[in-house]
């Protein structure tokens, strides 16, 4: 089964200071199970150039532990499954 990655939502917020934050939801299913996969966030910025999030939360979606198994780069999240069988889902929530 190959790894889906569904877009749920994106935001932007105001902090106190000004700065604006973007927020995005991704809705990861098909993770393999006893394994590290690099999972696509699509994120750019306002000139289309990948950018690295600030932040990155994970949420599971099955019975599995889940981790970030490296800081995120400016093309993937590295999530880690530590399930024994079978394909497991996980919400993704990143700031950038």
């Amino acid at each position: 089964m190959a790894v889906t990655i569904t877009p749920v939502y994106q935001y932007v917020e105001e902090t106190i200071q000004g700065a604006q934050l973007r927020n995005a939801k991704l809705a990861v299913t098909g993770l393999p199970a006893n394994g590290v996969t690099s999972v696509a966030h699509g994120l750019v910025d306002l000139r289309g150039a990948g950018i690295t999030p600030l932040a990155v939360g994970l949420e599971p979606k099955s019975n599995s532990n889940f981790w970030e198994n490296a800081p995120a780069d400016a093309t993937n999240v590295y999530v880690g499954v530590g399930a024994a069988s079978g394909t497991h889902a996980v919400d993704i929530y990143v700031t950038y």
